[in-house]
């Protein structure tokens, strides 16, 4: 943990921010018309922002302590002793709330039930997801976010701040015909994005700040998107798959708001979790 922060935290989310919206900029012009590029080069220039996070929190870690918080703020990641509730609970807390609102779907009228992934393809695509599909990308920027938006205010108020900013750093992408958040409410997004932030923050700081737990939330919620037909790509456009597995996120990230260790004995000014309990 950093025992102090050099650099101003307009500087993380200005790197942040500026790199993703610059690259992504390119493929919300192309799918408007504007600028002539192609599907692969459209693909590169998403992938390559989705790295802005990444970029901002080492650069940050960099100024504030050297390669000596460089190094400390990487080995995070590799924190791997964790109680088996909260490893769980990132393995399957998401996947499982997607179930849960596509099976009430299937019997309102929704799609029959069914699992959009063979199983025999799991592990691969787990691996994909964790390495590329924006968990390594994103997570270290968004511990290094939370260590610094906790030092002013509650880690609940934090974590929620947290998943406000996360949601709106996806706002270009709901401009690039095709993808996923372009068939979605924003402001269902922003609630699924406070709700699984709030989660995420929880395994994080219960766990001495493994960046590794982080990790795994946010892969268990792409895989959910995988796994499940959650948002609705038809011309239909019935999103209450979606809308529903939000709010049964949110559901469970007030229990946790409400009742974690974490989120109600933890003075402002120190990060949860330095101690050396790992379970509740």
């Amino acid at each position: 943990m950093h025992s102090s922060f050099r650099t101003p935290a307009w500087f993380y989310f200005g790197v942040a921010f500026g790199i993703t919206w610059a690259f992504w900029l390119f493929p919300v012009l192309a799918s408007r018309g504007i600028l002539p590029l192609g599907q692969g080069a459209q693909l590169a220039c998403l992938f390559a922002g989705s790295f802005g996070p990444f970029v901002g929190a080492f650069l940050a870690a960099y100024r504030d302590g050297g390669w000596p918080a460089v190094r400390e703020f990487a080995g995070r990641s590799l924190r791997y002793r964790m109680g088996p509730i909260y490893f769980l609970a990132a393995l399957l807390l998401t996947p499982v709330a997607a179930a849960l609102s596509m099976a009430w779907l299937a019997s309102h009228g929704g799609p029959p039930f069914a699992i959009a992934v063979s199983l025999s393809h799991l592990p691969l695509l787990y691996l994909e997801l964790l390495l590329f599909g924006g968990s390594v990308n994103e997570e270290f920027g968004w511990a290094y976010a939370i260590d610094r938006l906790q030092q002013r205010q509650s880690l609940l108020r934090a974590a929620v701040v947290l998943g406000v900013i996360w949601g709106c750093w996806h706002i270009p992408l709901f401009f690039v015909t095709g993808l996923t958040q372009s068939f979605m409410p924003f402001w269902a997004f922003l609630v699924f994005t406070v709700a699984l932030r709030i989660v995420i923050v929880w395994g994080y700081a219960s766990n001495r700040q493994s960046i590794l737990i982080a990790l795994l939330f946010h892969t268990g919620s792409n895989l959910a998107f995988n796994l499940f037909e959650v948002v609705d790509r038809s011309s239909r456009h019935d999103q209450r798959g979606f809308i529903g597995y939000g709010l049964i996120v949110l559901v469970i990230a007030l229990l946790i708001a409400f009742s974690a260790r974490c989120y109600q004995r933890v003075p402002p000014n120190s990060i949860a979790g330095t101690d050396d309990k790992v379970l509740e």
